[in-house]
């Protein structure tokens, strides 16, 4: 049984919580750290952790905890990895893992020398609709993949001063949602070739939306993240033979695949 630490008691938190206390999985949630007990007692008491601890470092030092998660904001997930790395404790870091390829290389290479086992809590990737799509993919249910077309853009009631609009806190639309795209056209696509972007700057210094092209020898993937505008949360990818839409994106439970006639093909739907 697979012990569980949790780092931040806020909303990512939570959910994460409630779905490990959902689903079926040989692991527990076993302690809870925040900044303060006594918001670690009352999120140790909503989603019944063993123990609860008033600061990160109390809740390092437990051994009899196996793994971590990260739910801290944007900024602060470089500095929290290389301190757990430390205690030699395995993590599971929320999206976005680092604010740069710099950091991410760093924490990855501490944590091959200390023989443990980190990832990006990418939850998109391991979805039974997404699996399912790759399958269909992998079988040529809609041929060659030559466009892929995925948004996420919405507009936050939040003030200046929210996370989403501070460069120290890892904000902007491509740290914050950007990656959900990216991810669909890492998925479908693969590595492109090269890449063209073009960004809209916030006034607090972050960017606030950007059209971002993946290129390929034969296709391209057409990506879009924003802060500041709303497109539905929807991917489309088209193929030699068929067209797939999903919808929910980084969510979703439901696919339709459609033939090169534009007939309905398959519609998946996770009932799980």
């Amino acid at each position: 049984m697979i012990k569980i630490g949790v780092i931040g008691a806020g909303f990512i938190a939570n959910k994460f919580c409630e779905a490990v206390n959902k689903g079926e999985m040989d692991g527990k949630l076993y302690a809870i750290g925040s900044r303060g007990l006594k918001k670690a007692k009352e999120f140790k008491q909503r989603h019944r952790f063993i123990k609860a601890y008033g600061s990160y470092q109390d809740l390092y030092n437990d051994k009899d905890i196996d793994l971590i998660y990260l739910a801290t904001p944007h900024g602060l997930h470089y500095n929290h990895m290389m301190e757990i790395l430390d205690y030699k404790k395995n993590i599971i870091c929320e999206k976005p893992f680092t604010l740069n390829a710099k950091q991410a290389k760093e924490v990855f290479n501490k944590a091959k020398d200390k023989n443990v086992f980190i990832m990006e809590a990418m939850w998109t990737r391991f979805l039974p609709t997404i699996r399912e799509v790759k399958k269909l993919i992998t079988e040529d249910i809609i041929g060659d993949v030559v466009k892929l077309e995925a948004d996420f853009c919405f507009k936050p009631n939040k003030n200046d001063d929210n996370r989403l609009f501070q460069p120290k806190l890892g904000g902007g639309a491509l740290l914050d949602v950007g990656i959900y795209p990216i991810t669909f056209a890492n998925l479908f696509m693969g590595r492109p070739k090269n890449f063209d972007s073009e960004v809209k700057m916030y006034k607090t210094g972050v960017d606030i939306a950007e059209t971002i092209y993946y290129n390929y020898p034969d296709g391209q993937a057409i990506l879009k993240a924003a802060l500041n505008y709303e497109l539905p949360l929807e991917a489309r990818i088209s193929g030699t033979k068929g067209k797939v839409i999903i919808e929910g994106l980084h969510e979703t439970e439901s696919a339709v695949i459609y033939d090169e006639k534009r007939q309905t093909y398959k519609t998946y739907t996770n009932t799980t």
